[in-house]
């Protein structure tokens, strides 16, 4: 099915409302989803992988393995990036920002490729990204160059499988340097260009399975808001007594 960017924005916004984020999250969260979609990304389909889990990610914690002032590495302790992904990332640019360039490390984690979402909207400070993780056998990277928003993402075939992955993610990001993917562009092939305008106008086209599931989640805040006006209107913790 198709349905505009605005709908996916929405739609998602509910949906990680009744999963249970926090207000500011939800908006981040369907904000990277539908930058992802529009992007040629699958941000519909990278999210229906990530919905299995993230209803008993809710109140799992995430720790600071190491932190000074140019690196940060944290444990997601198997959670998706968007249960950490906008804290780490604020930490690691305003590092950059101060001395030039950082380093963020999330261990752990999964729906990795969501993560660039948050950093496209970074590049307007004057800085650069080079992102990079494994994936079974492939290596994918990611370039953003300052002010730019559109990603370079790459993926390579490895001859074997990754060992000792832990599942991790990489950013390094500069303000100074254009960061380049570490291994040659001849063993890549790029990823989709963005969508015209005129394909965009025509709708962005997504799983017709997940977008059900999205409405559902999205309904279960509205039910919840219902019974709590109704609890309201009946005089229930009323402010006019």
């Amino acid at each position: 099915m198709r349905v505009s960017l605005n709908e996916i924005q929405v739609i998602c916004r509910k949906a990680f409302e009744g999963i249970g984020f926090a207000p500011g999250d939800c908006d981040d969260a369907a904000e990277m989803i539908a930058w992802l979609q529009l992007q040629g990304l699958d941000g519909i389909g990278a999210l229906k992988k990530a919905l299995a889990f993230l209803h008993d990610e809710v109140d799992r914690p995430f720790d600071t393995c190491y932190e000074d002032a140019a690196q940060l590495t944290l444990d997601a302790h198997g959670q998706s990036v968007l249960r950490c992904a906008a804290q780490a990332i604020e930490l690691g640019v305003s590092k950059a920002l101060r001395g030039g360039s950082a380093q963020v490390r999330i261990r752990h984690c999964h729906n990795r490729i969501l993560l660039l979402g948050y950093l496209a909207r970074c590049t307007e400070q004057g800085l650069n990204f080079c992102v990079y993780w494994r994936d079974a056998r492939q290596e994918l990277v990611a370039t953003l160059a300052a002010g730019q928003s559109t990603p370079s993402l790459r993926v390579y075939e490895l001859p074997s499988s990754a060992r000792s992955d832990e599942q991790s993610i990489n950013v390094l990001i500069s303000r100074h340097f254009t960061l380049l993917p570490r291994l040659s562009a001849e063993d890549a092939a790029p990823v989709d260009p963005p969508l015209p305008a005129r394909q965009l106008a025509a709708g962005l086209e997504v799983d017709d399975e997940v977008w059900v599931m999205l409405k559902k989640l999205g309904e279960q805040v509205l039910v919840e808001s219902t019974e709590e006006s109704r609890r309201r209107g009946a005089g229930e913790s009323s402010d006019a007594r």
